[in-house]
């Protein structure tokens, strides 16, 4: 394993409990081990969230443009995506 490099976080508290529940219970053996784990968990989602862009969001829309004329893009997706973006970034809060 690469020489591990310290960080410092500030955590609230509903979210140190929980820490504190992970290593208590035996599943993780120190806040360090869950953080990774969490960190992890957040670099698998990002990388399906990629793989889902790259293979649903991206031929759709190329194919929606293929189908329709030149023009400005549509409000409404772009609206979406940003209703999308806010609620995936708001779940890592």
């Amino acid at each position: 394993m690469p020489q591990a490099v310290k960080r410092c976080v500030a955590l609230p508290p509903d979210q140190v409990r929980f820490v504190d529940t992970l290593i208590a219970s035996g599943a993780y053996q120190s806040s360090g081990a869950v953080m990774r784990a969490a960190l992890r968990a957040l670099q698998a989602r990002d990388a399906a969230m990629e793989r889902w862009v790259l293979s649903q969001v991206v031929p759709m829309l190329g194919a929606m443009h293929q189908a329709r004329p030149p023009g400005p893009p549509d409000d409404h997706v772009r609206t979406a995506v940003r209703r999308n973006e806010a609620v995936w970034l708001d779940e890592d809060r």
